[in-house]
């Protein structure tokens, strides 16, 4: 489950993160990899599955190594989750904000403003939800690897 996260951040970081549609502008779709937000998940994807897949299919590992590729996996998954999160926090503040500029503007006699706010939709992409669900199970996923190898 680890690994596969792990290539699905790295996905979710290539596809869309949102799409926002306007009258006059028309439609917009960003991807990821047009920010610096969207490498970094796509580097954390790419470590996320290298660590799973050297705890599962690498050789044993000494214990210090074991340790430092639990740490790196479980904190790459965990910043996944966060940047997903937080990008989708962000992504409807920016909403709100907009949508409150363009109709409390006192300039705006003829409600133009407010029209065009109600006329923009703002549409969370399926690689911004892709990352953050990648971070929750690649989170849970190498967490339940770590306490099974513990156990046994």
């Amino acid at each position: 489950m680890a690994l596969a996260a792990g290539v699905a951040a790295v996905l979710g970081s290539l596809l869309p993160w949102a799409k926002i549609s306007a009258p006059i502008l028309g439609t917009i779709s960003v991807s990821g990899t047009d920010g610096a937000d969207g490498w970094i998940t796509l580097v954390l994807g790419v470590v996320l599955a290298a660590s799973a897949g050297l705890r599962i299919r690498g050789p044993q590992l000494p214990g210090l190594a074991s340790i430092v590729t639990n740490v790196v996996a479980i904190g790459s998954a965990l910043a996944l989750l966060i940047i997903g999160a937080w990008k989708i926090v962000d992504l409807r503040s920016t909403e709100n904000e907009l949508r409150d500029t363009l109709s409390s503007g006192p300039d705006d006699p003829f409600g133009i403003g407010s029209a065009f706010s109600s006329a923009v939709q703002v549409h969370l992409g399926a690689g911004l939800t892709l990352i953050t669900a990648a971070g929750l199970v690649g989170t849970i996923a190498m967490v339940l690897m770590v306490l099974r190898r513990k156990a046994a």
